[in-house]
């Protein structure tokens, strides 16, 4: 809401009348403020040292929009990581691709680093999350003329693939049975931003920590993180700011 009209306006506004813009009381809209400019989306300048965004309207193709998005969502990957006992990951959609931006290990047990490495899209459970929310003609354009075997369980049809993006938009998350790398399987869910994805949250783990029968469990819990992660975005609301005032 904040961001939006920041995002419409060609110059710095001041806190009132941004506040009447979006129809919050004006200590409210100044709480919001405060918390998006902490994480760096806003920033204040002009002659009435008036409100702007920091880096465009989410322009998350840019290197501080990335940084900032992983900062946000760090608690939210820590929490997950704890509650779950997994390695919980975000994975950032580039043009063509994703990549993971940042990764939060539970206490029980590390996992290699992934961080900064490509994924796969038709085989990792946040590349088809991220495909299925996407128009089917958009989604192949990331795809390359094949899709290669990666392990036993890899799917390598484009029709079965379009098949498995049907059913990841009817549950609300994506799954990864040891498709991208043989020994790991995961959950994911795509976060959206104007009806499109721009990242996506993984839950992930050796198939002796996240057996098959977990997959749905954090499925859902994935699916539950991107609506909140959204919801600080847009809204620059933390979890709980409701019931503190």
């Amino acid at each position: 809401m904040l961001l939006r009209a920041l995002a419409q306006a060609d110059e710095p506004v001041p806190l009132a009348a941004l506040a009447g813009l979006c129809g919050l009381e004006r200590p409210t809209a100044w709480r919001l403020l405060l918390t998006l400019q902490t994480h760096g989306l806003v920033e204040r300048g002009g002659p009435d040292n008036g409100y702007q965004l920091a880096f465009g309207a989410l322009e998350l193709s840019s290197s501080r929009a990335v940084d900032s998005l992983a900062r946000i969502a760090r608690p939210l990957l820590t929490a997950l990581a704890n509650q779950h006992e997994v390695t919980a990951s975000l994975a950032y959609v580039e043009r063509f691709g994703i990549v993971y931006i940042d990764q939060v290990d539970s206490a029980g047990f590390a996992t290699p680093n992934w961080v900064g490495r490509p994924l796969s899209l038709h085989g990792s459970s946040p590349g088809k999350a991220v495909l299925a929310a996407l128009p089917p003609a958009e989604a192949r354009g990331m795809l390359g003329p094949t899709l290669p075997r990666l392990t036993d369980t890899t799917i390598t049809d484009f029709a079965k693939l379009a098949t498995e993006l049907v059913a990841v938009r009817e549950a609300g998350y994506a799954v990864s049975r040891g498709e991208d790398v043989t020994y790991s399987n995961g959950a994911s869910a795509a976060v959206m931003e104007g009806g499109r994805p721009f990242a996506a949250f993984d839950l992930w783990g050796p198939e002796r920590i996240v057996p098959v029968s977990r997959l749905p469990e954090l499925g859902a819990a994935a699916a539950a993180a991107a609506s909140e992660l959204r919801q600080l975005i847009t809204d620059g609301s933390h979890p709980g700011e409701a019931e503190r005032e």
